[in-house]
């Protein structure tokens, strides 16, 4: 039997990457507690875990067909892949940041961040910048643009980047809010780029007909998951009097469905519309006003357009 083969991500993006697989309908499970191996009701799809720092280089090796990773690790090992789609989960933010005394004096100093911290170093007789960061290339690309006055040294930092305070000047990082930071002795002072969780692929298994109809499909059931995550599917019965009145209130993907009620004389209609979860409260009361009754509010799990 042909098969595609996906890596997936441990680590922060995994809750949310398993989430997504469900609402897409692939039921995920692990094989064991400690297994790295996934299965689905689609035995034609192989999933494996892996960190997402490694799945960019073995999806580009053709080791595997897919994969899901961060933005930040597609461009901290520069690969070739082709990238299918934004999860749009896993959101974070690729920052450097510098001890919380080094800001406050910075904050005091005003001009270029990074001139001013390499100017403060040399006034305290430092020969170098001391950075850390588990980004080699992304922050040797920054570090080459920002500290032209003051040569610096990259020190990697495996993870737990926040640790080495007290030992670095700067660090780069991901971070969701900055609190993590700010509570070991940090400050943000300069943003890189954001990044989600993205789905990328080989470029020779889209040269393939098979793997990329499967792709196609597994990419089409994901981004109905996405799209419904903040999709409500509302439901409610209307006079034939209030219709047009209704219909001009709803908001709709499209059109909303009708449909005439059963019985005599003036039975009404159902309608069915789709809409944001974020505008229910505000059309939940201003529906009841225009003659909608039995308004029902779903949960919807797929948008597939």
């Amino acid at each position: 039997m042909p098969c595609l083969k996906v890596a997936l991500p441990k680590g922060h993006l995994w809750e949310s990457v398993l989430s997504l697989l469900e609402f897409a309908g692939y039921h995920p499970r692990l094989r064991g507690e400690r297994s790295y191996t996934l299965e689905t009701v689609d035995p034609e799809l192989r999933f494996r875990i892996h960190r997402a720092q490694n799945i960019g280089p073995l999806v580009e090796e053709g080791i595997y067909d897919l994969g899901v990773t961060g933005l930040d690790w597609v461009r901290e090992t520069g690969i070739e892949v082709v990238e299918l789609l934004d999860l749009g989960v896993g959101a974070v933010k690729v920052v450097a940041a510098v001890p919380q005394v080094y800001y406050r004096r910075l904050q005091n100093r005003g001009g270029d961040v990074f001139a001013e911290l390499a100017s403060m170093l040399r006034e305290e007789g430092r020969g170098k910048v001391i950075v850390a960061s588990e980004y080699e290339n992304l922050t040797e690309r920054l570090c080459s643009q920002v500290f032209s006055s003051l040569p610096y040294r990259l020190i990697r930092s495996y993870g737990a980047t926040e640790t080495f305070i007290d030992v670095a000047d700067m660090i780069v990082d991901c971070s969701e809010t900055g609190a993590t930071l700010r509570e070991n002795g940090w400050e943000i002072v300069h943003e890189l780029f954001s990044s989600t969780a993205r789905l990328i692929a080989h470029k020779k298994s889209l040269e393939d007909p098979w793997k990329k109809g499967k792709i196609q499909d597994f990419v089409s059931l994901l981004k109905g998951a996405i799209d419904a995550r903040d999709m409500k599917l509302l439901k409610m019965n209307v006079s034939e009097k209030d219709l047009e009145r209704v219909i001009r209130i709803l908001p709709s993907m499209k059109s909303p469905t009708i449909s005439k009620l059963y019985g005599e004389g003036e039975a009404g209609y159902a309608l069915e519309v789709a809409v944001h979860g974020k505008d229910v409260i505000k059309l939940i009361p201003q529906l009841k006003k225009a003659g909608a009754t039995d308004i029902l509010e779903l949960d919807i799990k797929k948008v597939v357009r």
